[in-house]
């Protein structure tokens, strides 16, 4: 099945090789997690980025279906 996938920020380096930038179409097998398709690409789980679904903020081990766009956003840090 294929989803669209977005990696931003420190992500970005883990775009595959010849996807042509962010976001990009990427071929999964099944219904995969968020968390899934992260590892398949490679990216650390921890520190736990920020994952929307379409644009909505949801927790890594929500399911993609065929045709979601799933983004990845580094964790934020900072504050006093």
């Amino acid at each position: 099945m294929r989803i669209r996938v977005g990696l931003s920020g420190s992500l970005r380096r883990h775009i595959p090789e010849g996807a042509g930038g962010s976001p990009f179409d990427f071929v999964v097998e099944a219904e995969p997690t968020a968390l899934e398709v992260l590892m398949r690409l490679g990216v650390p789980p921890d520190p736990s980025p920020i994952v929307t679904v379409d644009g909505v903020q949801v927790e890594p081990s929500t399911v993609i279906r065929e045709g979601q766009q799933v983004s990845f956003f580094p964790p934020l840090a900072g504050g006093s």
